[in-house]
């Protein structure tokens, strides 16, 4: 009984975190990334990761504004220059990083918790 509300629960919580992380990913994707594109050219600057591959230039934005709102350093991010996206973020653009990432971040979360669980019972 304990796994089948569990299961359920896990879903749920599954469902709704994906929903939320694909709807603020969307957002984030048509506005913020182009807005910050925007200011790094108005100075002048390079445009970071170039390349966007299967969405992958969101999420490196996403979670470099998300260490930046944490606190942690995000100099040494790999794949974009860390500094350089958080200079010229808004704290709108940090926030909804924020909320691409923690949701992203939770879903794995509670998806590996619910298998670490299903397997410890079963």
């Amino acid at each position: 009984m304990m796994t089948e509300e569990f299961s359920w629960i896990e879903l749920m919580s599954v469902l709704v975190l994906f929903l939320v992380w694909g709807i603020a990913l969307l957002i984030f994707n048509r506005t913020t990334v182009p807005s910050i594109d925007k200011r790094i050219e108005e100075a002048g600057c390079s445009r970071e990761m170039p390349v966007d591959i299967m969405g992958t230039r969101a999420l490196s934005f996403s979670d470099v504004l998300a260490l930046g709102f944490l606190g942690i350093n995000s100099s040494k991010y790999p794949f974009i220059n860390g500094e350089l996206v958080n200079k010229y973020a808004t704290s709108y653009d940090k926030g909804l990083g924020f909320i691409v990432s923690i949701s992203q971040y939770v879903m794995f979360l509670v998806v590996f918790i619910g298998w670490l669980i299903r397997s410890v019972i079963f």
